[in-house]
């Protein structure tokens, strides 16, 4: 945990400092009006987030003790390999099925509700949401095998590649384009962020762009810089009580 709460913070600080001295869009609202609320419910969802892991490892997994079928292959470099190939692709399809089924989305859309889309938005989810997405996580782990190392190894990449392409840091086009063969680039996931509804449900992928290539969801789009961020019948900037209430009072209205 260490580490990692390391990484994030290193990662975010630099990525905050390099977008707003490179940036690709230019936003007329203040600093902290763009990253005080993302940051604020992130540190928000990384407690609720460590306590529900704590309590489904203590009282769940550690009283049903299993081996896990990746246990039978011999080689750890083969294991590593499908573990972190496995998670990526779980984050692939949660992230789709968040934006595919009706009340999931109304708990995901508050990420997409960010029309200054930086660094800080990649913290920018919903309790619910975060809470809810570790439950087949943890079930995938337990019946995987899959170790603390590899899962720490595999969340740190993700940490650094999220907030990476989330960033409002203007990446030349060429290397963006050659990096998107393989990771999620910033160009890449700004088209996910599109307010075209096509283009928001496209490009799903966390880590590995392989996954919307395979199942066919990947969008391009060679006018990045006009695309409008957001979603379009939400233009409020909001707080966090206010994101957290959103979805609440919306499934209400319906």
């Amino acid at each position: 945990m260490p580490v990692k709460l390391f990484v994030v913070i290193g990662t975010v600080f630099t990525l905050l400092i390099l977008e707003n001295k490179f940036p690709f869009f230019t936003f007329k609202n203040s600093f902290w009006a763009r990253v005080g609320s993302n940051l604020g419910l992130g540190l928000f969802n990384s407690i609720a987030s460590s306590l529900f892991t704590l309590l489904v490892a203590n009282y769940i997994i550690a009283r049903y003790p299993h081996q896990g079928i990746l246990t039978i292959i011999d080689s750890p470099a083969i294991v590593g390999i499908i573990s972190f190939l496995i998670l990526d692709l779980y984050m692939y399809l949660w992230h789709r099925s968040m934006h595919l089924v009706p009340l999931a989305w109304q708990f995901h859309r508050i990420h997409h509700t960010d029309r200054t889309m930086n660094v800080s938005t990649a913290y920018r989810f919903h309790p619910i949401e975060i809470v809810s997405s570790s439950i087949p996580k943890l079930i995938l782990i337990w019946w995987l095998g899959i170790s603390t190392e590899l899962l720490t190894i595999y969340e740190l990449v993700f940490t650094l590649i999220v907030a990476l392409h989330h960033s409002n840091l203007a990446i030349p086009s060429a290397l963006d384009r050659i990096l998107g063969w393989i990771i999620i680039t910033p160009n890449y996931h700004r088209v996910h962020h599109s307010q075209v509804v096509t283009e928001t449900n496209s490009n799903y992928g966390s880590v590995f762009s392989c996954w919307d290539r395979l199942f066919h969801t990947i969008t391009d789009r060679a006018d990045i810089i006009d695309i409008q961020l957001g979603v379009s019948d939400e233009n409020r900037e909001l707080n966090i009580w206010e994101l957290i209430k959103l979805p609440i009072e919306r499934l209400r209205n319906l």
